[in-house]
């Protein structure tokens, strides 16, 4: 009796047709990554798939289903297998996708064509696909366009469809590496920095993963730093001025302009888009103390998330006032604590910049804020900040002259001990270069040395040339002291 209720129960699971969504998943493979948990958050609930979503991928009876090594084309989408994984897409926005020369123009890379004019009820005629290249002509297609017209599309314009695609190696979600204060950085020599593109590329990719990196041997010059900042992309202009001074001076009317204690922050929080990433280059540090101080805010969230995951939320919600009020110039503005995206992959919260800078907070007493959750936030705060003192987070060094560092403004924090003037000279040279700017720097690094680009984890930078092709020795994966 018992064989024949398990006979049963096999064939009854075996008739139910699947119902997972022929292309739930977006246009690209879901990434893994444990390695690279930087700037991921608490799990929402599993499993739930959005009605939006199945309503418009469940095929119909009447439509064929090929095997799973083969397209499997929907009354809307297309299902393309992979050796890695199935990559989907609806009809019309892969039509939208077509970069042929009748769509864009081959100079200009501009469309000849407004999205809206596309037929909502456009599908594929006929379909062709190796495993690397997918061609398709269109039914029902852009008035204009005849029956010859067919798009190409390769594999990697499949799984990366935007320029940049923000979840590439080179895009806003990226991957990010958690480091810590044992945590061995890169020194870069200014001349293979300035000259040598492959080791740029490699020193990008590295600052792109760890949000901080160092360079040596520059030149004695204060137009050292304008040099380092634009061989990554233009110079962001501030009222401090393209390029400006960290020194002690009389009246100053920022406290990092004196020799006191600055506790960790971000720059220009003020500011409407902060800038992305910042240089310090150190001319002259012959006084006692003036060490300058890194932490990672994404480790620090990171941790939070696991052991106070109410906290990370509460700092997720609360946004934090921010001020610059002096005669000639006056900003504000406003964020929250941790900015973070729904990773459309792994259904996970991620970091996609923190926010942080109390020197420059801003009075919000003026805000209609329930006691109760004011309360709890700022308990959040004080237990993000106080994790943020601890000195397994801080990186330390002390810049010595020729030496600069080069940061992602709204991940890395940092911070200067104070310092002594009567025996000796401190000053620093400072720049700041876009978000935006970095981000095409890591494109078109990606594009000529795409194997130092790889999503793969990689071996502990060691210190010496470039190893064989195929792995990047830019980067330590953290899990050596050496």
């Amino acid at each position: 009796m018992a064989r024949l209720l398990a006979t049963l129960l096999r064939s009854s699971r075996a008739a139910v047709p699947s119902a997972r969504p022929l292309y739930s998943r977006g246009y690209s493979v879901a990434s893994g990554g444990a390695d690279y948990v930087a700037s991921r958050g608490p799990s929402p609930s599993e499993g739930a798939v959005p009605n939006a979503i199945r309503s418009v991928v469940e095929p119909s009876e009447l439509e064929t289903r090929q095997s799973r090594s083969e397209l499997s084309i929907g009354r809307q989408g297309i299902r393309i297998p992979t050796g890695k994984g199935d990559i989907s897409a609806l009809h019309y926005l892969l039509r939208d996708s077509c970069k042929c020369p009748q769509c864009i123009d081959q100079y200009s890379k501009q469309r000849k064509f407004r999205m809206s004019d596309i037929p909502t009820d456009i599908k594929p005629r006929s379909t062709e696909w190796d495993g690397s290249i997918l061609k398709v002509q269109w039914e029902n297609d852009i008035p204009g366009f005849d029956e010859s017209h067919t798009s190409t599309y390769t594999l990697d314009e499949l799984r990366n469809p935007a320029a940049n695609y923000s979840y590439h190696s080179t895009g806003r979600k990226r991957k990010r590496l958690l480091w810590y204060n044992w945590f061995k950085h890169r020194f870069v020599s200014y001349e293979e920095y300035m000259y040598d593109d492959k080791v740029f590329s490699s020193a990008m990719r590295n600052l792109a993963q760890t949000g901080l990196l160092f360079l040596k041997d520059i030149p004695d010059s204060r137009t050292e730093v304008e040099k380092i900042a634009t061989r990554m992309g233009p110079l962001r202009n501030t009222f401090y001025g393209p390029t400006w001074d960290v020194r002690t001076v009389p009246e100053a009317k920022n406290v990092a302009y004196t020799n006191q204690f600055l506790g960790f922050h971000m720059d220009l929080m003020y500011m409407n888009e902060p800038p992305g990433y910042q240089l310090l280059h150190c001319l002259q540090n012959s006084c006692d103390g003036g060490e300058s101080l890194f932490a990672d805010s994404f480790a620090v969230a990171r941790q939070l998330s696991i052991d106070d995951p109410e906290a990370f939320q509460a700092l997720c919600k609360l946004r934090l006032s921010y001020e610059y009020n002096h005669q000639d110039d006056v900003y504000s503005n406003d964020w929250p604590v941790f900015q973070t995206y729904m990773d459309e992959h792994t259904q996970q919260r991620r970091l996609m910049h923190a926010n942080y800078s109390p020197p420059f907070q801003a009075p919000m007493h003026g805000q209609r804020r329930p006691f109760n959750r004011t309360v709890a936030e700022m308990r959040a705060l004080d237990k993000f900040a106080k994790m943020l003192e601890e000195e397994k987070y801080i990186y330390e060094l002390k810049l010595n002259p020729g030496e600069c560092a080069i940061f992602e403004n709204r991940r890395v924090l940092h911070a200067r001990r104070q310092f002594n003037t009567a025996t000796g000279q401190r000053w620093l040279a400072g720049a700041y270069v876009d978000e935006d700017a970095l981000l095409s720097k890591f494109a078109t690094s990606a594009r000529k040395y795409p194997y130092m680009w790889r999503d793969s984890p990689n071996k502990p930078y060691r210190g010496g040339a470039a190893d064989q092709e195929g792995e990047d020795p830019s980067l330590n994966d953290g899990t050596s002291k050496e």
